[in-house]
């Protein structure tokens, strides 16, 4: 890298990657408070509505699988342009779907634009950082990206009461326009580095993660660990609604509860990480998961559904995947550094397609929270058997 690109990397703003990282996200949490309000709107039952947030989230899997080796072989700032611009597009689309199916359409090029900053976000850190330094820095990103997200359901439902729910695409779609101007001042790729790389090569270290059990089992476990959660979001508003008696407001609360425990764990573990190995701490964080969705099955059992025995044991599985996140990201991303997009891009991939299942699941049977319960205990002891089996295999 020459000098001049190699400063312009170093001085890429950490807030700018926030900004850009959390815009796939947001799409996403900023929507689900309204899920019953499209609903009545195209006069469709629940499980067709849920389609616009799994649909999505398949969206946000294959987009970083395709964008990763794309991103390694001709550059990070391409790509993010033609992801910001068909995330922005995507936006204004939705705001003039006729019909279910067309919204739902929107939401998967939503998705499939909105994972580039996802995916390339994260990708950037790794290419200005190596070490502890790149793990700090994923966690300070984390937990900058959680703000947005945390709040996005109180916002969701706000400008849902303000001026329809449709006002959500506005926004989103005036945040892509901010994320393509951001893009074009501070995202500057080396020259040279794009030359000597051919998609031949960018190929070769692709297969070389996929059959190495390392990556593996830290991609799976870290996938497992911090989007299972996402089995709670797609059910939450049904929950609160029918099985608590809440409002939307008790939904939108509960959504950045959520939130704040990854917020938690994550900020507990950028304190950590210099004082136990990034190795532990995956082992610990899923160990916290694992006890949380226990004691939630045990209150589903026991009959004995509330408010704090539902979101406390929630709240500290989510601090679990917070505490896990940054860890295994970083174990990931250092099997092989050189074509951390791609690696980037698996994880990814991995952790939209998990979330997206594990909120299919949760649709099914007649008690959501139970459902919740069974699938969060299963994600987490098979993500506490993934990393075991990282941690054991050599490369």
């Amino acid at each position: 890298m020459n000098t001049q690109t190699a400063q312009k990397a170093k001085n890429v703003p950490l807030w700018f990657l926030a900004i850009l990282t959390l815009s796939g996200t947001l799409a996403m949490h900023i929507f689900v408070p309204v899920l019953p309000l499209v609903g009545q709107y195209f006069h469709a039952e629940i499980h067709q509505v849920q389609l616009t947030l799994s649909v999505y989230i398949l969206g946000l899997a294959l987009g970083q699988l395709f964008y990763g080796p794309l991103a390694d072989a001709i550059g990070r700032r391409p790509v993010l342009v033609f992801g910001m611009l068909l995330y922005t597009c995507a936006g204004v689309g939705a705001i003039f779907a006729s019909e279910l199916n067309l919204l739902i359409f929107m939401r998967f090029l939503q998705a499939l634009g909105g994972c580039t900053g996802l995916l390339l976000g994260r990708a950037i850190v790794r290419d200005t950082s190596t070490g502890i330094e790149t793990t700090k820095r994923l966690s300070l990103l984390n937990m900058m990206v959680m703000f947005g997200p945390g709040l996005a359901p109180i916002l969701g439902g706000f400008f849902a009461a303000l001026s329809g729910w449709k006002t959500i695409f506005m926004v989103l779609s005036g945040l892509g326009l901010l994320n393509l101007f951001l893009v074009w001042i501070f995202v500057h790729d080396d020259e040279t580095q794009q030359k000597q790389t051919s998609f031949q090569t960018v190929l070769a270290d692709y297969k070389k993660l996929v059959t190495s059990p390392k990556f593996l089992g830290f991609t799976l476990g870290g996938s497992l660990a911090t989007t299972s959660f996402y089995a709670f979001l797609g059910v939450a508003p049904f929950i609160v609604l029918h099985q608590l008696h809440g409002s939307i407001h008790h939904v939108s609360l509960y959504l950045a509860l959520v939130m704040l425990g990854i917020w938690l764990g994550t900020f507990c573990s950028s304190r950590m990480v210099s004082r136990i190995s990034l190795n532990r701490m995956v082992l610990i964080g899923s160990s916290i998961s694992v006890s949380s969705a226990v004691i939630l099955l045990a209150c589903n059992f026991a009959h004995w559904l509330n408010p704090y025995t539902l979101m406390i044991p929630i709240i500290g599985y989510c601090f679990g995947g917070g505490f896990t996140s940054p860890a295994a990201l970083t174990n990931t991303l250092n099997v092989n550094p050189k074509v951390a997009g791609s690696a980037s891009g698996l994880y990814g991939c991995a952790q939209m397609s998990i979330g997206a299942i594990c909120t299919s699941l949760s649709g099914l049977g007649n008690n959501p929270a139970l459902s919740v319960a069974c699938i969060l205990l299963g994600a987490s002891i098979f993500a506490l058997g993934f990393f075991y089996l990282a941690l054991r295999s050599p490369k």
